[in-house]
């Protein structure tokens, strides 16, 4: 009977053991499936910046004008998800300079309820 209980005590601590390591790999890959759908919105982002002349980015009332959030990618896959385009080195109204250093932020709250973020920059020239 002892050593029936003994057996027993041994498999629980393995079993709470593998479900721990399982619930951490699970938050593991919904912290990365939140970070790739992130990129990949990032990316989508990137590409319409790219396929505006560099005249219509960062001024006021345009898709992506500077510092404000470009609205069609406001909660689109991620709660709370905001994609901000800035242009360092860019001073509204000055002129645009060339080449023009694009940065894509994107915000997002993941699935535990912290913030999560990440850039992407890239140069557009005339």
């Amino acid at each position: 009977m002892v050593e029936m209980l003994i057996a027993v005590g041994v498999l629980l601590v393995a079993v709470i053991g593998a479900y721990s390591a399982q619930l951490t790999s699970m938050q593991a890959v919904r912290l990365t499936t939140d970070r790739s759908t992130a990129l990949t919105d990032l990316q989508a982002c990137m590409e319409q910046v790219m396929a505006l002349p560099a005249e219509q980015l960062p001024v006021a009332g345009s898709a992506f004008e500077h510092g404000q959030p470009v609205a069609a990618f406001e909660e689109l896959h991620l709660q709370g998800q905001r994609i901000v385009a800035t242009y360092p080195g860019y001073l509204a109204p000055s002129t645009i300079p060339d080449p023009l250093t694009v940065v894509l932020t994107a915000t997002w709250v993941d699935s535990a309820g912290r913030a999560g973020s990440q850039s992407l920059r890239s140069m557009r020239v005339r």
